[in-house]
């Protein structure tokens, strides 16, 4: 920290030359009268005697009315106001006086605006902090509130009562530890009101602005985090069941291929074609968890690579015709004459595209069509999530099948969410096959739209943007 400035002053040697010229000027005017009356005698005496006490109390007059101006000055600065500074014609005291003062004055106002400056540059840090952060006097009174802390307790001013904000009680025996003896202190909670909701508070021992020992608060909310926590729990139960059935399956047929059926050749080939089954069924599951994996672990690098739809769609359609014709369904493709190029992974539109036809194929029943409907849109609508407004291409199949109800439509992204278990673990699905779809979109940065309306089939729709070099240079042509 910078030392301070010595205060200044006016010029010694001036002022009392100054000083003392002007309080002899009663003594000289005495002596100039009597010599100018050049008479002896007492009249003369008193005569000049006379004219040095009207002299003195003039002077006299003139000093205290300076000095009063300058207390009404200086009284002004105390009070923020500095106005116009007194002219002082004699008096070095007080110019002594007054030069010191000036500069606390100047030093106090400084000092005011850099105090103001770092209360405004604390509140706007204060406000920017995503964490709730609350500042409680000695009364256990809510005397500042950032925004967060605002929204997270509901509160529409400060000045409160701090149990208005919260009622846990261990946040309240936290916070007195902190005001009575000082102590800070880590809480977890959570509110009355929502306990799916989990939140952790730090309570730290400060001054109250107003004297006194205070506490500061800072809660972040861990729902997230407990969410991501549940879901990954969800996730490895999901995943150990669907491991166990199969496997469950394998090692009863081993133990009766070891048992009864060891000299049983029509058992055993019964028995070898459930393992193989089973088997497969167990590679599918691992293909997918090992396929999410890697997607997931490449979610925060989006694809660099121009990749022409077209031959990705013709590609997957050739793959896919033999598991379509195995299921009697036909596969129809509806496209303009040129599809554009996108920015994308081949490998993983080869994938999604696979795993939105295989669906379709399964669930759309034999004898009937399921179409792939390639259409270019201008701007895509306001629901399409991060490519709504811009130009994209939509990719939809749409099959002929039973349809889902409305209360499925939400969770079918979800991993192992399945609307019928015993119907998809029969046609061999996974219940990642939508959980990777959702990825791959959003790795993408387009949007899944899924429509279904029961008797009549489902609907769904991938987005994916059309990069503004491939529509600046004409290389497609968006219709209106």
């Amino acid at each position: 920290m910078a030392a301070p400035q010595p205060l200044r002053g006016p010029a010694p040697t001036v002022s009392l030359l100054r000083d003392t010229a002007v309080g002899t000027a009663p003594a000289a005017a005495a002596v100039l009268v009597s010599s100018a009356i050049g008479a002896d005698g007492v009249w003369p005496a008193l005569t000049g005697l006379l004219v040095g006490v009207v002299a003195a109390h003039l002077i006299s007059r003139l000093w205290i009315g300076q000095a009063a101006a300058l207390a009404r000055w200086m009284i002004g600065l105390g009070s923020g106001e500095e106005g116009r500074r007194p002219v002082l014609v004699l008096g070095s005291a007080l110019e002594w006086m007054m030069w010191p003062a000036l500069e606390l004055a100047r030093r106090a106002r400084r000092a005011e605006r850099q105090a103001t400056l770092q209360g405004r540059r604390l509140s706007t840090v204060l406000e920017a902090v995503s964490d709730a952060v609350l500042l409680v006097d000695a009364r256990e009174t809510i005397v500042e509130a950032n925004v967060a802390a605002r929204r997270t307790f509901g509160l529409d001013r400060v000045g409160v009562p701090f149990a208005r904000a919260t009622r846990d009680p261990g946040v309240t025996a936290a916070l007195r530890a902190a005001l009575e003896a000082g102590t800070a202190s880590t809480v977890v909670f959570s509110p009355v009101d929502d306990r799916l909701r989990l939140f952790t508070a730090r309570i730290q021992p400060s001054e109250s602005p107003e004297g006194g020992r205070g506490a500061v608060l800072a809660v972040r909310e861990q729902s997230e985090q407990l969410l991501i926590e549940r879901m990954r729990s969800d996730f490895v139960a999901n995943a150990s069941h669907e491991l166990k059935t199969p496997l469950a399956a394998i090692i009863g047929i081993i133990e009766t291929l070891r048992g009864p059926a060891r000299d049983d050749a029509a058992a055993r080939d019964v028995f070898l074609a459930t393992l193989a089954e089973e088997a497969s069924r167990m590679r599918r599951l691992v293909d997918d968890l090992l396929s999410l994996s890697q997607i997931e672990l490449a979610a925060h690098r989006p694809p660099a690579t121009l990749v022409s739809l077209a031959e990705v769609l013709e590609g997957t359609l050739a793959r896919m015709r033999p598991v379509a014709e195995a299921a009697r369904v036909r596969l129809v493709l509806e496209a303009p004459a040129s599809a554009p190029d996108i920015v994308a992974d081949a490998d993983q539109l080869h994938q999604l595209f696979g795993n939105l036809i295989d669906n379709a194929i399964k669930y759309g029943g034999p004898d009937k069509d399921v179409r792939v409907v390639v259409r270019l849109l201008d701007a895509a609508p306001p629901t399409a999530g991060p490519v709504a407004g811009r130009p994209a291409v939509e990719v939809a199949i749409v099959d002929q099948g039973e349809g889902i109800a409305p209360e499925h439509l939400p969770r079918l992204t979800e991993r192992f969410y399945r609307v019928d278990k015993a119907r998809s673990r029969k046609v061999g699905g996974t219940g990642l096959g939508l959980a990777i779809v959702k990825h791959i979109v959003r790795r993408h940065q387009g949007h899944l739209a899924i429509e279904s309306e029961l008797g009549r089939g489902s609907r769904f729709a991938v987005l994916l943007p059309i990069p503004a070099e491939v529509v600046d240079h004409h290389s497609v042509k968006i219709p209106s």
